[in-house]
């Protein structure tokens, strides 16, 4: 397994000269907004997340005591069951929590300008369906790394108020640096061996996962750019999904 760890960590490496890093989040010329511009398009995948680790990556079996991979990931699944809710506190930092019916927020979180972050909960999910333990663990592992490498250039960065984010910054990437699935003692004592087949396995999937967060987060850049007012995004993307009521009821209507 430590052969599968030392393969993400080469993954990470190349995911780091992503364009979301260098022509976004180290680009220090660029105000704090701006920089943290993609972040409420990452809304429906934090909260999918939290789904994920609770009804997808977490196996509690009753009685039934979990293999060591399993035991780690249950562990990891409830050390990540709180990260969401700096995130919605840092939506007002970033004059993205505006208010509106429930509704609206509906046709916001449900639009095209979010789907990356609907679609990948979705993919995460499909790939983790069945896969053995072992394929699963690779996956939590990349999206680790991937978190810690956004997280880590998230830190220090700070709003014209003078205000850090505490998800979008120094406070989120403490706890992620400090999950007990990355530590140095799990790492390197406590993986178990994988055979030839079982680490080619465990290979596609972080090859898959981190194909998956390639593509977010090339979209993660579009939307910090395209988005300069987050007030006018969600007023935009509302009235076109109200614009799209007439043509669905006359498809509705035509279809009877």
């Amino acid at each position: 397994m430590q052969k599968v760890i030392d393969y993400i960590e080469e993954h990470r490496k190349t995911y780091e000269n992503h364009a979301f890093f260098t022509s976004l989040l180290a680009d220090e010329s660029l105000p704090g907004e701006k920089r943290l511009a993609w972040g409420p398009s990452v809304v429906p995948f934090i909260m999918g997340y939290s789904d994920l680790n609770k009804y997808v990556f977490r196996k509690d079996e009753g009685d039934a005591r979990p293999d060591q991979l399993q035991a780690l990931l249950n562990a990891h699944t409830y050390e990540e069951d709180f990260h969401w809710q700096w995130m919605l506190t840092d939506l007002e930092k970033l004059g993205a929590d505006s208010a509106m019916p429930l509704s609206d927020a509906t046709r916001v979180l449900w639009s095209a300008d979010f789907s990356h972050s609907r679609r990948l909960c979705l993919e995460l999910a499909a790939l983790a369906a069945d896969a053995p333990t072992y394929a699963v663990f690779a996956m939590v592992e990349s999206i680790e790394a991937v978190s810690l490498t956004i997280f880590t250039h998230c830190r220090g960065i700070t709003l014209r108020d003078g205000r850090e984010c505490e998800f979008f910054g120094t406070k989120h990437y403490m706890a992620e640096a400090s999950h007990s699935i990355k530590s140095p003692e799990v790492e390197q004592k406590s993986l178990p061996s994988l055979d030839d087949t079982q680490r080619e396995e465990a290979k596609r999937m972080v090859d898959r996962t981190f194909t998956l967060f390639d593509n977010w987060s090339a979209s993660l850049l579009r939307f910090a750019l395209e988005s300069a007012d987050h007030e006018r995004t969600y007023q935009r993307v509302i009235q076109e999904s109200k614009d799209l009521l007439p043509e669905a009821e006359a498809a509705a209507a035509a279809a009877f």
